[in-house]
């Protein structure tokens, strides 16, 4: 009996013989379907992700919890396991089937999703949100390899900002849909499910966007693994030469870090505090400050992510080999005025009003940070390298934007818990920062960007 060597891509072919050498024209759509199938599981991972924000004051109320426990169930509870375990589902994927690797996760997060809507006390939501984000690791690692494997170097930022279009899409759809959803079913009091199991709308709700979760691991299946091109299967020697690559490379890796991570605070921030802010100063009901917030996200946040992608890939094909960071630093001074203003607005017209360039501008930086550190990493050290960036976004983006709202809220005082203050000092301090970092690791971004390109063509 044999067996596959370690390392192998565990993939099959739909026949038994070997798979004939795709043509271009093949490649490049089945790049575009796995793209597509990509995307639709980034929407559905920040549906799952976004919907607690809506749901703020009805679960504080029933859980008897604070402002500091909701940011934690938001922040830490996800990012806690999110962080960590993308890390060894880096290396996996660096060796094995991304595409298993991906249907498998997003089984398990929709599962614990769901679990989200009976957890009978803190503790049990606390643990349920955990295993959303051991599920949720799974999808980027996997996909940021699978893509830089399918496009050309040159359209990779491109197709990144696609990919990234699933945290406005996702996040824009679970505000509107899921404010919907809350207001509908608080108008019918509860949900009765079988077995006389009663739901009140935020438990409802969570049931509900975790269905689609079967039916996405399922296309991801269907799709095909590019090539890995550029090295051999074998093992790349696990962690330590990823964090030599690092440390060689160490100031162009700390402003691509520094800045992404200072942005994301910024970012999980004003996401899961945006909807509060509004319910809270102007008395609006969840389902009106979802609508406002949704389009927001949903049209000038995908716009943001693509416009980002494509002044990208201009400048690359011009031949500016540090153009993802260019363009991140400039976006950093563009959200700085919005940032700072928009959250102590008089008037709801005004929050929002400021929201919308907020929203285009901050959009546009993930997909170039992403495709930053696919550029700067040999192959066999994609994956890993995503999985180790995505770790510091969540472990101190997510964590800390979600949780030093209301902490900052608490310390400035004011009316509402603060909020507004807090979310203005973070945004204007925030985005400040990131441009400075962004700018400082400029030109060794733009070096490391051109010893890899020379690697990688011999």
């Amino acid at each position: 009996m044999t067996t596959a060597p370690v390392g192998a891509d565990l993939s099959l072919p739909p026949s038994g013989g070997a798979e004939p050498e795709p043509t271009s024209a093949q490649s490049t759509r089945r790049a575009n379907i796995a793209l597509g199938v990509f995307l639709a599981a980034y929407i559905l991972s920040f549906m799952d992700r976004q919907i607690l924000s809506l749901m703020v004051e009805p679960i504080r109320r029933d859980l008897g919890i604070s402002d500091l426990q909701i940011g934690l169930l938001q922040g830490l509870a996800f990012a806690a396991l999110y962080s960590v375990v993308g890390i060894p589902i880096g290396l996996l994927a660096d060796r094995l089937s991304r595409r298993v690797i991906i249907s498998s996760g997003v089984l398990f997060w929709s599962a614990c999703t769901a679990l989200c809507g009976f957890a009978a006390s803190y503790p049990m939501l606390f643990l349920a949100r955990m295993g959303v984000g051991v599920g949720e690791a799974a999808l980027s690692p996997a996909a940021h390899s699978s893509m830089s494997d399918a496009f050309p170097p040159a359209r990779l930022s491109r197709a990144m900002a696609i990919y990234t279009l699933g945290i406005t899409i996702g996040g824009g759809v679970a505000l509107l849909v899921g404010g919907s959803v809350v207001d509908m079913i608080a108008s019918l009091g509860e949900v009765i499910l079988p077995g006389d199991v009663r739901l009140t709308a935020w438990r409802a709700a969570f049931l509900i966007v975790s269905l689609p979760g079967a039916l996405v691991a399922g296309l991801v299946l269907l799709t095909r693994e590019p090539k890995r091109r550029g090295h051999s299967m074998a093992l790349p020697g696990g962690l330590r030469p990823v964090l030599r690559h690092l440390g060689a490379n160490w100031r162009c890796f700390l402003s691509i870090y520094g800045n992404s991570t200072l942005l994301s605070i910024v970012g999980y921030g004003l996401m899961a505090w945006y909807p509060t802010l509004l319910i809270r100063r102007f008395d609006m009901s969840a389902g009106k400050a979802a609508t406002w917030l949704g389009l927001a996200y949903l049209v000038f946040g995908s716009l943001g992510t693509l416009t980002g992608g494509a002044w990208a890939e201009r400048l690359a094909l011009r031949g500016r080999s540090e153009a993802n960071m260019r363009v991140v630093t400039m976006l950093s001074l563009a959200c700085i005025l919005p940032a700072a203003l928009a959250p102590i607005m008089p008037t709801p017209l005004l929050v929002i009003l400021l929201f919308v360039p907020l929203t285009f501008f901050h959009n546009g930086y993930f997909a170039c940070s992403t495709a930053a550190i696919q550029l700067t990493m040999p192959r066999t050290m994609r994956a890993t390298g995503a999985a180790l960036f995505l770790m510091a976004n969540s472990l101190v983006g997510l964590s800390l934007g979600t949780a030093a709202v209301p902490l900052i809220g608490a310390a400035v005082g004011g009316d509402h818990g603060g909020l507004g203050g807090a979310l203005s000092l973070i945004g204007g301090l925030g985005c400040t920062g990131a441009a400075l970092v962004g700018w400082w690791g400029l030109r060794a971004y733009g070096a490391l960007v051109t010893r890899t390109a020379g690697h990688a063509a011999k």
